[in-house]
Protein backbone atom coordinates (compact mmCIF):
# COMPACT_ATOMS: atom_id res chain seq x y z
CA UNK A 1 0.00 0.00 0.00
CA UNK A 2 1.22 3.49 -1.06
CA UNK A 3 1.58 5.86 2.32
CA UNK A 4 -0.30 8.82 1.29
CA UNK A 5 2.37 12.03 1.94
CA UNK A 6 1.11 14.69 4.20
CA UNK A 7 0.96 18.12 3.05
CA UNK A 8 3.18 20.07 5.20
CA UNK A 9 2.44 23.66 6.22
CA UNK A 10 4.61 26.68 5.36
CA UNK A 11 6.01 28.20 8.76
CA UNK A 12 4.24 30.77 10.48
CA UNK A 13 5.23 33.80 11.88
CA UNK A 14 6.43 33.38 15.36
CA UNK A 15 6.21 36.66 18.04
CA UNK A 16 9.94 36.85 17.96
CA UNK A 17 9.36 37.41 14.10
CA UNK A 18 6.29 40.08 14.57
CA UNK A 19 8.84 41.66 16.99
CA UNK A 20 11.57 42.23 14.84
CA UNK A 21 9.90 42.96 11.44
CA UNK A 22 8.49 46.30 13.60
CA UNK A 23 11.60 46.75 15.33
CA UNK A 24 13.38 47.35 11.83
CA UNK A 25 10.04 49.21 10.64
CA UNK A 26 10.21 51.49 13.96
CA UNK A 27 14.19 52.19 13.08
CA UNK A 28 13.49 53.35 9.37
CA UNK A 29 11.09 55.70 10.93
CA UNK A 30 12.37 56.97 13.99
CA UNK A 31 10.57 60.32 14.18
CA UNK A 32 7.22 58.57 14.15
CA UNK A 33 5.37 56.93 17.20
CA UNK A 34 3.48 54.10 16.39
CA UNK A 35 1.28 52.90 18.92
CA UNK A 36 1.40 48.99 19.25
CA UNK A 37 -2.07 47.35 18.44
CA UNK A 38 -0.44 43.30 19.08
CA UNK A 39 2.42 41.46 18.29
CA UNK A 40 1.14 41.60 14.07
CA UNK A 41 0.01 45.39 14.25
CA UNK A 42 0.97 48.94 15.34
CA UNK A 43 -1.11 51.79 15.08
CA UNK A 44 -0.35 55.36 13.85
CA UNK A 45 -2.40 58.45 14.56
CA UNK A 46 -3.31 60.50 11.79
CA UNK A 47 -3.22 64.61 12.89
CA UNK A 48 -6.56 66.45 13.12
CA UNK A 49 -8.59 63.23 13.53
CA UNK A 50 -9.76 60.76 15.60
CA UNK A 51 -8.58 57.97 13.17
CA UNK A 52 -5.69 55.39 13.53
CA UNK A 53 -3.91 53.76 10.24
CA UNK A 54 -3.63 50.23 11.37
CA UNK A 55 -0.37 48.51 10.11
CA UNK A 56 -0.15 44.86 9.62
CA UNK A 57 2.10 41.81 8.99
CA UNK A 58 0.53 38.19 8.26
CA UNK A 59 2.15 35.24 6.69
CA UNK A 60 1.12 36.30 2.98
CA UNK A 61 1.11 40.18 3.56
CA UNK A 62 1.22 43.19 4.93
CA UNK A 63 -1.49 46.36 4.71
CA UNK A 64 -2.84 49.10 5.99
CA UNK A 65 -6.38 49.85 7.16
CA UNK A 66 -8.21 52.77 8.70
CA UNK A 67 -9.77 52.19 12.20
CA UNK A 68 -10.80 54.69 14.88
CA UNK A 69 -9.63 54.68 18.63
CA UNK A 70 -9.59 50.84 21.05
CA UNK A 71 -13.07 50.03 21.58
CA UNK A 72 -14.75 51.35 18.47
CA UNK A 73 -15.80 48.45 16.17
CA UNK A 74 -14.37 48.31 12.92
CA UNK A 75 -18.65 49.32 11.38
CA UNK A 76 -18.19 52.06 13.97
CA UNK A 77 -15.10 53.54 11.84
CA UNK A 78 -16.94 53.22 8.46
CA UNK A 79 -20.02 55.32 10.50
CA UNK A 80 -17.59 57.85 11.44
CA UNK A 81 -16.02 58.24 8.07
CA UNK A 82 -19.16 57.97 6.10
CA UNK A 83 -19.57 61.67 6.14
CA UNK A 84 -16.64 61.97 4.09
CA UNK A 85 -17.80 59.50 1.36
CA UNK A 86 -17.55 58.99 -1.49
CA UNK A 87 -14.26 61.42 -1.33
CA UNK A 88 -12.22 59.63 0.80
CA UNK A 89 -12.48 55.90 -1.07
CA UNK A 90 -12.20 57.89 -4.35
CA UNK A 91 -8.94 59.53 -2.95
CA UNK A 92 -7.09 56.73 -1.33
CA UNK A 93 -8.39 54.60 -4.12
CA UNK A 94 -9.64 51.44 -2.16
CA UNK A 95 -12.99 50.48 -1.34
CA UNK A 96 -14.56 51.87 2.13
CA UNK A 97 -14.64 48.01 2.60
CA UNK A 98 -12.80 44.67 2.10
CA UNK A 99 -12.57 41.74 4.13
CA UNK A 100 -14.30 43.13 7.18
CA UNK A 101 -11.65 46.35 7.18
CA UNK A 102 -12.62 49.95 6.35
CA UNK A 103 -10.15 51.40 3.55
CA UNK A 104 -8.00 47.92 3.35
CA UNK A 105 -4.96 48.28 0.89
CA UNK A 106 -2.00 45.13 1.36
CA UNK A 107 0.58 43.59 -0.41
CA UNK A 108 0.75 39.97 -0.93
CA UNK A 109 3.99 39.08 0.16
CA UNK A 110 5.64 35.56 2.07
CA UNK A 111 6.50 37.93 5.07
CA UNK A 112 8.14 34.00 6.87
CA UNK A 113 11.29 34.94 4.51
CA UNK A 114 12.52 38.13 6.05
CA UNK A 115 14.26 38.50 2.49
CA UNK A 116 11.11 40.50 1.52
CA UNK A 117 11.00 42.49 4.46
CA UNK A 118 13.08 45.57 3.36
CA UNK A 119 10.53 45.57 -0.19
CA UNK A 120 7.35 45.17 2.33
CA UNK A 121 8.25 47.60 4.61
CA UNK A 122 8.74 50.39 1.98
CA UNK A 123 5.72 49.70 0.64
CA UNK A 124 4.52 50.37 3.89
CA UNK A 125 6.18 53.64 4.66
CA UNK A 126 4.55 55.02 1.29
CA UNK A 127 1.42 53.83 1.54
CA UNK A 128 1.25 54.73 4.79
CA UNK A 129 2.44 58.21 4.57
CA UNK A 130 -0.29 58.61 1.33
CA UNK A 131 -2.91 57.27 3.49
CA UNK A 132 -1.90 59.79 6.37
CA UNK A 133 -1.85 62.53 4.13
CA UNK A 134 -5.13 61.89 2.48
CA UNK A 135 -7.08 61.35 5.51
CA UNK A 136 -5.54 64.63 7.59
CA UNK A 137 -6.66 66.48 4.67
CA UNK A 138 -9.72 64.89 4.13
CA UNK A 139 -11.16 63.87 7.68
CA UNK A 140 -9.18 66.54 9.35
CA UNK A 141 -9.49 69.54 7.49
CA UNK A 142 -5.25 70.10 7.11
CA UNK A 143 -3.33 71.41 4.79
CA UNK A 144 -1.03 68.91 4.36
Amino acid sequence: MHDPIEPTCPRRLSVRDCDAFWQRFVALRPDLALQRGNHWSRWRPVAGTPVFIALYLTNRSVGMFVRGERGLSLKGAVRLLSFHEPKLSAALGVPVLSDGCPYLSRLPVATVDRDTWPAAQEWLIDRENFYHDTLARIVGGLDV
